[in-house]
C-alpha cells in the first residue's frame, strides 16, 4: 500500500468540509521532488492510478508520482450529487447515455472546485510534501475529464500536465464559451511547458465522439507554443470501459522515462 493521509480543507463560503487523499510514493524521499497529479474524480480514477504509480515506478519504467484524490463522498448517492455538480461548470438537465434518458439536474459548480484546488488543495499540499512544482498535473475521466478539460482552457498555467479521458464536450455539457476560450488558447499557446493527453472510446457516447473529437482535432492542428499534445481513439470500447487504457496511456505520455 502507499502511504495516505486524510485532509479535510474548507469548500466555498460555507466552509463546508471536502476531504482529500494524498499519496505518496512507497519510496518517497523528501530530499527528492516528485510530479504531483490532482484527482478530483477520485472514486473510479485513483485505485488504477495508484497501481500504476507502484508497478511502473517500481520497474523503472514510470517516474514515481504524489497522487491526491478528492473522493466525493462515502456513498453513491452522495458522489453523484457531488459529481454531477462541481465537476460540470454549467446547469445540465437530462442527458442521453446509450439511449437511456438520465437525469442529472445539477452543474455549475466547476468555479468552485476550481478555487477549493487552487487556494486549500495546492497551498497544503506543496507546503507539506517534496513537491516538484514544475510537474503539477490534472486527471480526469468523463464529467471528470469536461472538468479538466474546461479547467485547462479557463486557468492555463495552474497546471502543466492533463489526462483527460471521455470528456463530454458538447451541448448540454458546454456552452459557446468553452469553445471561445479553447479557441483564444490554442491562438496565443502556453507560458512553460504543458503536456496535455486526450483521449475517448471508440463507441463513446454522442457528446464525447462529437465534442472530444473535435476539440482533438483542433489541438492537433494549432500551433500552441510549449504545448506537447497527443489525442488518442480508444478502439473497441464504449464510455467506462475505454477509461482503463486511457488513464494507462495517458500515464504513460506524461510520466514514462
Amino acid at each position: 500500500m502507499l502511504p495516505m493521509e486524510r485532509l479535510e480543507l474548507p469548500l466555498g463560503e460555507s466552509g463546508q468540509a471536502m476531504e482529500v487523499v494524498v499519496y505518496t510514493p512507497h519510496t518517497y524521499d523528501p530530499a527528492q521532488s516528485y510530479p504531483l497529479l490532482v484527482v478530483p474524480d477520485a472514486d473510479p480514477l485513483l485505485g488504477l492510478l495508484k497501481t500504476i504509480n507502484f508497478l511502473w515506478s517500481e520497474e523503472g519504467k514510470a517516474e514515481p508520482v504524489i497522487l491526491v484524490g478528492l473522493p466525493f463522498g462515502a456513498t453513491p448517492g452522495a458522489i453523484w450529487v457531488n459529481r454531477s455538480y462541481y465537476l460540470l461548470p454549467d446547469s445540465v438537465g437530462v442527458i442521453d447515455y446509450y439511449n437511456s434518458q438520465v437525469p442529472v439536474n445539477s452543474g455549475g459548480g466547476a468555479p468552485e472546485l476550481a478555487h477549493f484546488l487552487h487556494d486549500e488543495v495546492l497551498p497544503v499540499v506543496l507546503n507539506r510534501y517534496s513537491v516538484d512544482r514544475t510537474r503539477l498535473g490534472l486527471a480526469g475521466f468523463s464529467m471528470g475529464g469536461l472538468f479538466a478539460a474546461w479547467h485547462l482552457v479557463t486557468h492555463p498555467g495552474i497546471f502543466s500536465d492533463y489526462l483527460i479521458a471521455g470528456p463530454p464536450l458538447a451541448a448540454p455539457f458546454v456552452s459557446e464559451a468553452f469553445a471561445q476560450a479553447s479557441k483564444a488558447l490554442q491562438r496565443r499557446g502556453f507560458d512553460r511547458p504543458t503536456r496535455v493527453y486526450v483521449a475517448y472510446a471508440e463507441d463513446d457516447l454522442a457528446s464525447v465522439e462529437s465534442g472530444a473529437g473535435t476539440w482533438i482535432e483542433a489541438w492537433e492542428t494549432s500551433d500552441a507554443a510549449d504545448l506537447m499534445f497527443q489525442g488518442e481513439i480508444i478502439e473497441g470500447h464504449r464510455h467506462d470501459a475505454g477509461a482503463i487504457p486511457a488513464l494507462i496511456n495517458g500515464y504513460a505520455f506524461l510520466y514514462e522515462r
